[in-house]
């Protein structure tokens, strides 16, 4: 028992039309068919079958095809700056920019830490001979406090 579904005649309609349009037997849209949204895509398919070649191109289209994309292709390359070669800022594109900036803030943040280091430890003991040696805890606190934000800063979700 099989039921008339309008979907499989809408697409019986259409293979069968685009059977006729790749055998040649037509070229123009029909005056009956299933819906305006199955009609459309029977005029696409026409306009598919115009728009490219039956018979192969000859070598001098070939030729002349080259041509004119090897002309487009070093205007191009005449448009870009040669400078830009010559420097090689290939490393101001964004993912190079970034990466960049990672290895900046990993080489400062070092360097805060190879710095504060020696202040966190002076306090640890009496050592004679430590003359003047005494350092200022506020100083340690803005330090840690600026490396904090740094770090905060750095690994902020960026949107």
């Amino acid at each position: 028992m099989t039921r008339n579904d309008p979907f499989t005649t809408q697409d019986a309609w259409l293979a069968d039309f685009t059977d006729q349009i790749l055998n040649g037997k037509t070229d123009s849209l029909p005056a009956d068919g299933p819906d305006p949204e199955t009609r459309t895509l029977a005029d696409t398919l026409l306009r598919l079958k115009r728009a490219f070649p039956e018979q192969e191109l000859d070598s001098a289209s070939v030729k002349r095809m080259q041509a004119r994309v090897m002309e487009k292709w070093r205007e191009e390359q005449e448009k870009s700056p040669r400078w830009a070669e010559i420097f090689r800022l290939d490393w101001l594109t964004p993912s190079r920019r970034q990466q960049f900036g990672m290895a900046f803030a990993v080489l400062a943040i070092a360097g805060l830490a190879i710095i504060t280091a020696p202040l966190l430890f002076a306090n640890s003991g009496l050592l004679p001979g430590s003359a003047g040696s005494e350092t200022n805890s506020t100083f340690l606190w803005i330090v840690l406090g600026i490396a904090a934000i740094s770090i905060v800063w750095l690994f902020r979700r960026k949107s």
